[in-house]
């Protein structure tokens, strides 16, 4: 019993199982965006006010298709909460937007070390790999994230869809 204490004294207490529980129990498309958008809040609320300020001028400096902005200030986002995986994944997206591929998909790993349920990564992955044409990459990534979100928004259809490219069926 004492080892059982010590063991669990160190471990974090995962305050998003219960959601990615539901979020894999989803049985309805809708349930599963809805459990999508708690745990997306979730992190989001982990975001200190300067991190906060510096996403809202980055996602503004991206609508304006002005990337380097961006990127700079997710570069500053990620020195003050370099511990927030969905800042690495939105770096790895205005990186890859820029043409950037090796440091998006680097992004992306820094993102999984730090949680590796980050569903959202997994779908940029996926996408990143489809469009360099690696469709098998890009199926074991939406693979992955179907394991984790398995009734999300045409998830399935897109599975489907990429496996048909891999075959060289017709979509």
């Amino acid at each position: 019993m004492l080892a059982g204490l010590v063991l669990g004294a160190g471990a974090p207490h995962d305050r998003l199982g219960p959601l990615f529980d539901q979020l894999k129990a989803a049985t309805t498309e809708q349930q599963s965006q809805a459990v999508e958008t708690q745990i997306s809040l979730y992190w989001r609320s982990q975001i200190t006010p300067a991190v906060q300020l510096l996403l809202e001028h980055a996602t503004a400096a991206m609508s304006r298709q002005d990337r380097v902005t961006a990127i700079q200030d997710l570069d500053a986002a990620l020195d003050l909460q370099p511990e927030q995986a969905d800042l690495w994944r939105l770096h790895a997206e205005a990186r890859f937007a820029n043409g950037d591929e090796a440091g998006a998909y680097a992004d992306i790993a820094q993102a999984l070390s730090r949680e590796p349920r980050c569903f959202p990564a997994l779908a940029d992955l996926s996408r990143f790999a489809e469009s360099r044409n690696d469709t098998r990459r890009a199926i074991e990534a939406w693979q992955s994230f179907l394991r984790i979100d398995p009734k999300a928004p045409h998830g399935v259809a897109r599975l489907e869809a990429l496996q048909r490219k891999v075959s060289g069926e017709p979509l």
